[in-house]
């Protein structure tokens, strides 16, 4: 009998799937693996699956959930009017609170580039708005005849044979339909699942390869080589030996004796399979570009500046380039189920993303001083920024300009004082015939 001819044992495959080793084309094939994930179809549970993709999607959905929101109404004079918000923009339907449906609906935007909400009216007024999802609509036109056609969306649900079944279908008037990425001719936006599926897949497939590596020992430590064909008999009992002696904490490192002609070689890691955490690593800052997240957001600071302008930078153009495209998305569908009437009168439905904007508490003192000097905010607006009280001396609703501020005239300077007019008038006296008071 042979001595310890572990490679001559059965080895177990990955895959139901048996390959005839002589057909195969892939090392994966060779080895009887599955198809790599980057191949498959992806679903939102297996992307969130990955930490990347989870985190960009938690960061950007809980942001704009979290952004106060308002109805407001255009003036004549250019300025906004805040206006008392309907029931649906704090409560939605009877059973999900505002912050939970717009997460919701972010979370169908991030991973399948569309979210359908169904309105639910009585007349003119909204009575609910119900995430639908993604995957029981279609959109598509119907011919009406004489040219015209008429865009529905249709309704399906999976049947017990898998296969999707009909069920019905909705007016566009009863579907809010919001995409993210468009292409041209295209009734849906662009999955990022889909455009991105090889980059998250290669995470999936990264992730599950570190998995079965560290937990199941996808490498053996060593082999013994011996030549000559064993029995089953003699793998099994050459086996026992072997952790018979060798095996346990105190035996690891003994004196191995082989017999036989047998030899022993100390399997070493590909550097491939070495370099696995590398392109692990090299995934996060890919994903939260495909997101458009500055990669320190989602805990990775490894390519970031560790200044805190730099970072303060990072997060302001978060904010211009990311949160406030998907902000403006909502806010142009929400505006549009107010009605024609309302939209036509002036009236939109804002995010305020200044409050996402808003520097350390240094920077913004620096803001207000700024626009408190030069007119812009009065002391009182300033406080409720800040969620103060309004000023106890009743005098901070008035806007303040500095006193030496002068007119320039074709005739020279003229102060901006009680007894100076712009068109030339003057008056030496006040009512109560005191001296001249500049005016704040």
């Amino acid at each position: 009998m042979g001595f310890l001819d572990f490679l001559a044992a059965p080895v177990e495959t990955r895959s139901a799937t048996a390959i005839d080793p002589a057909e195969a084309t892939t090392n994966a094939e060779l080895g009887g693996a599955e198809p790599a994930l980057a191949a498959k179809a992806l679903t939102p549970r297996d992307a969130l699956a990955v930490s990347a993709v989870y985190a960009c999607v938690r960061l950007l959905s809980d942001t704009i959930a979290t952004t106060p929101v308002g109805l407001f109404k255009r003036t004549t004079t250019g300025t906004r009017e805040p206006l008392d918000r309907p029931s649906w923009l704090t409560k939605p339907n009877p059973d999900t609170r505002w912050i939970e449906f717009v997460a919701t609906v972010m979370t169908s935007l991030l991973l399948e580039g569309n979210a359908y909400i169904l309105v639910t009216r009585a007349g003119a007024e909204i009575l609910a708005l119900d995430v639908i999802p993604v995957s029981a609509v279609t959109p598509k036109y119907l011919k009406r005849g004489k040219g015209r056609r008429e865009l529905i969306y249709e309704l399906s649900l999976t049947g017990e044979d898998g296969a999707q079944e009909v069920v019905g279908a909705l007016s566009r008037e009863d579907v809010l339909h919001i995409k993210g990425m468009p292409l041209t001719g295209s009734l849906t936006g662009v999955s990022p699942l889909d455009a991105a599926r090889r980059t998250i897949g290669l995470s999936l497939a990264a992730q599950e390869f570190g998995a079965e590596f560290f937990e199941n020992g996808a490498t053996p430590g060593a082999v013994i080589s011996v030549p000559g064909t064993m029995t089953p008999a003699g793998l099994r009992a050459a086996r026992q030996t072997w952790r018979a002696i060798h095996g346990g904490a105190g035996n690891r490192h003994g004196l191995a004796i082989l017999t036989e002609d047998a030899k022993f070689q100390k399997v070493t890691i590909s550097p491939d399979e070495a370099q696995f955490l590398e392109t692990r690593a090299f995934q996060i800052p890919d994903i939260a570009r495909l997101y458009g997240v500055p990669p320190h957001l989602i805990a990775d600071a490894s390519g970031s500046t560790s200044w805190g302008s730099g970072l303060s930078e990072q997060n302001t153009a978060f904010v211009q380039f990311a949160v406030r495209a998907w902000a403006e998305r909502l806010e142009e569908g929400l505006t549009a189920l107010l009605g024609d009437d309302a939209v036509s009168a002036g009236e939109f439905v804002r995010f305020n993303l200044d409050a996402l904007a808003r520097g350390a508490l240094a920077e913004r003192l620096e803001s207000y001083r700024t626009g408190i000097q030069n007119g812009i905010y009065a002391r009182d607006e300033v406080r409720a920024l800040e969620d103060l009280p309004p000023d106890p001396s009743g005098l901070g609703g008035f806007l303040m300009v500095p006193t030496n501020l002068a007119i320039l005239t074709p005739d020279g300077p003229m102060a901006l004082t009680a007894s100076s007019d712009p068109s030339g008038d003057t008056d030496d006296t006040t009512p109560d015939g005191g001296d001249e008071t500049e005016a704040v």
